[in-house]
């Protein structure tokens, strides 16, 4: 008998407008009347992972930015955390300056910004509307608030940085940063490349937070759709894929169920928790 569901957001429980649907709404909740604890496992950071978290109405812990901050969703305990070291984060910088590449790096309250993107924009307009507890606070890094600076505010509390690089670019820069075994770097998309430490993904994520909670990896299954999500797939019992996963997904997947678009994760909900498809 299954005990947790962990469930990665982008490009699997949400729509690609960002929405979750009602079919997928409800399987949830159902699940969660059964008992199962259903935890966000997100690249997002925890903030971010809230407004889903609030929107389902769950209670449980939430495993964000790649499985490097792993807690309650108050925050009142963490079962978990991994940060990137001073040294490595003025290494990662020092790498994407000579690829002219900028980078965005998150605690699990506050987005620093090298980078203005679409999501950043997101984010700044919901600051507008959010109740202050569940507003993710920006900053912009530039020649009068530095990384070094940043470092000094936060005391080395970054669990991750991402950047989204000219295609001819990506291979490079994870090679590079890769040959630096303290730093581990996933992607989210094929767009990106996401950093945190080597002791972070959401494999140990969802390990750690399955000890706290009594429950043997046998009784978790998993789902995702990209690289990030990899390391958890291979820990769990049952390792799910999107039907609009990454072929290296669908590779380690024991069951696969529909894409996003279809409600996919209802419909494995439904087939191996429910008994109703």
């Amino acid at each position: 008998m299954y005990k947790m569901i962990c469930i990665d957001i982008d490009g699997t429980l949400i729509r690609p407008d960002l929405t979750v649907s009602e079919r997928v709404a409800q399987a949830i909740g159902k699940a969660k009347e059964k008992g199962l604890i259903i935890a966000l496992s997100t690249g997002r950071m925890h903030k971010s992972a809230l407004m889903y978290s609030d929107e389902l109405g769950l209670t449980d812990p939430i495993v964000s930015s790649n499985g490097a901050y792993v807690s309650e969703r108050d925050g009142s305990r963490v079962y978990y955390e991994e940060n990137l070291s001073a040294e490595d984060m003025l290494l990662i910088q020092n790498v994407l300056d000579g690829h002219d590449t900028k980078i965005n790096w998150y605690n699990h309250g506050t987005m620093y910004v090298s980078e203005y993107r679409d999501y950043v924009g997101r984010y700044e307009a919901l600051a507008k509307t959010l109740p202050e507890n569940r507003r993710i606070i920006i900053k912009y890094l530039n020649e009068e608030f530095t990384l070094n600076h940043l470092i000094e505010e936060t005391g080395n509390a970054i669990q991750k940085g991402i950047v989204f690089p000219k295609a001819e670019r990506i291979s490079a820069i994870r090679d590079q940063i890769s040959a630096n075994q303290r730093i581990k770097v996933v992607s989210s998309g094929t767009d990106n490349l996401e950093f945190t430490s080597y002791l972070a993904d959401k494999g140990l994520g969802v390990l750690s937070l399955a000890k706290a909670k009594g429950i043997h990896p046998d009784e978790i299954i998993a789902i995702g759709d990209s690289e990030n999500d990899l390391s958890m797939l291979k820990v769990v019992g049952m390792p799910v894929a999107m039907g609009n996963a990454m072929q290296s997904v669908l590779d380690v997947a024991e069951y696969v169920t529909d894409t996003n678009v279809n409600d996919g994760v209802a419909k494995m909900i439904e087939k191996l928790v429910l008994s109703e498809g």
